[in-house]
């Protein structure tokens, strides 16, 4: 059972060893970690997260090489607009079951996958969404030690959306390990933030901003 929740607002105000023998959740909820995890849903193979644009696209040409140009897909962004020359943006909406399942993804957009690189000490990576917050609970609440609620953000400014996502996350582990779990302020602020939007659907859409 895990002993600590710590929330990290934004990837800038930590260092990568803050993450070493932790469990870390990675959210960016518009839209990396929605996107991939609507892949992997959609029968994906794998996303692979990289950084910057020519380490994907070397990536993607060795995996084609190796496993054939039809089993990989190149998606990501950058401000908000699919990269020239990939196959996808980052809009869930692209990756149906038609489009990615078997296929082997190589990803890399402007937060989200920069966020993943950064917890990569972790010793235990988790993509986080509202669509996946059950089983992310279920994982987390049979883990032992730290926990890091890492939010993406959006070139460096805190996101409501992720901050919402990860007070739903803290919120709910705290009823069901029990009140002696630890928490940091941030992750204070992120379930107050939480509980104070769902208390009505218009809140709750107040605190996700437009796609």
């Amino acid at each position: 059972m895990p002993t600590e929740i710590r929330t990290c607002l934004l990837p800038l105000l930590s260092k990568p060893e803050d993450y070493s023998g932790s469990v870390a959740v990675i959210l960016d909820i518009l839209r990396a970690s929605s996107t991939i995890t609507y892949a992997l849903n959609a029968g994906a193979t794998s996303v692979i997260p990289c950084e910057e644009i020519e380490e994907a696209q070397q990536l993607a040409d060795e995996l084609k090489q190796a496993n054939g140009n039809d089993q990989v897909l190149l998606g990501g962004e950058r401000l908000g607009v699919m990269i020239e020359g990939f196959d996808l943006d980052n809009s869930p909406a692209r990756y149906p079951a038609e489009t990615v399942a078997g296929k082997q993804i190589v990803f890399t957009t402007s937060n989200g996958t920069r966020a993943l690189k950064h917890a990569l000490q972790a010793r235990r990576i988790l993509v986080g969404s509202f669509m996946c917050l059950d089983a992310v609970v279920n994982e987390l609440k049979n883990s032992d030690g730290v926990i890091y609620l890492v939010c993406a953000g959006t070139d460096g400014v805190v996101t409501g959306e992720d901050c919402l996502c990860a007070g739903a996350i803290a919120a709910e582990l705290i009823d069901q390990c029990g009140a002696d779990l630890v928490l940091d302020d941030s992750t204070r602020i992120v379930v107050d933030h939480y509980l104070m939007q769902i208390q009505n659907e218009e809140g709750v859409l107040q605190g996700v901003r437009a796609s």
